[in-house]
């Protein structure tokens, strides 16, 4: 039963990776593909107009070329920050994750509070990878689907354990239902939860139509620096 158990494991991690590799590929695909595209078109424009020696055109379609360049260099961090960040080794969850949150109300209209009481605890990466993944996704969510103005964070260390949460103003939706449709083995709310269950984690989601959602995840992993 147990070696069933630790195939059946290894089949979730595994997909798990393969689904994060192929959305990466797909996202790098899609962005440098187009840049490179538009990029080109530009050059091939600008170099006629100069040979035409309309400077002014020229000048304008450097510009534009100049912008292409600016908005893609941003969508490439922006698929950076989705990575696993070098700076969570070095500076731990807490200061990644101000970065991040700066990152979405820059990108975004929302108003983020973040609340952590951390201090000379670091988790420990799976667990702090688990959580960045999750806040991840419930971003994504957030900004697709919820409509919402506000999000609260807590990261805090509550007797031994890690309890954070995540809670938004949107609209919601029913999470109840959610969980009993078909294709389980899709990612997103899914992958959330089957993350945290890889780590022996707790997992609660909440959310009602017009009530907003909150999601709680609880580690008793731990570590001192």
């Amino acid at each position: 039963m147990e070696d069933a158990e630790a195939r059946e494991l290894s089949k979730k991690i595994l997909a798990m990776q393969e689904e994060e590799r192929h959305r990466i590929s797909r996202d790098l695909h899609d962005e440098i593909g187009q840049f490179s595209v538009s990029l080109g078109s530009a050059l091939n424009i600008i170099e006629k107009e100069i040979g035409k020696r309309n400077f002014d055109t020229t000048l304008r379609l450097i510009k534009n070329a100049k912008k292409i360049l600016t908005d893609t260099t941003n969508k490439i961090r922006t698929l950076f920050i989705d990575l696993r960040p070098a700076e969570l080794d070095m500076l731990g969850l807490p200061s990644v994750l101000r970065e991040l949150f700066s990152h979405y109300t820059k990108s975004y209209p929302l108003n983020i509070k973040f609340r952590e009481n951390i201090g000379s605890i670091r988790i420990k990466d799976d667990a702090a990878i688990t959580l960045y993944r999750v806040i991840q996704e419930a971003f994504n969510n957030i900004i697709k689907h919820a409509k919402a103005k506000n999000v609260k964070i807590g990261l805090l260390l509550k007797k031994g354990e890690i309890n954070f949460t995540i809670e938004d103003d949107g609209i919601g939706f029913d999470a109840d239902a959610f969980f009993k449709e078909a294709n389980v083995g899709k990612f997103g709310l899914r992958g959330m939860r089957e993350r945290v269950d890889l780590l022996n984690g707790k997992f609660l989601l909440q959310s009602k139509s017009k009530n907003g959602t909150k999601i709680s995840v609880i580690f008793p992993v731990t570590e001192e620096i």
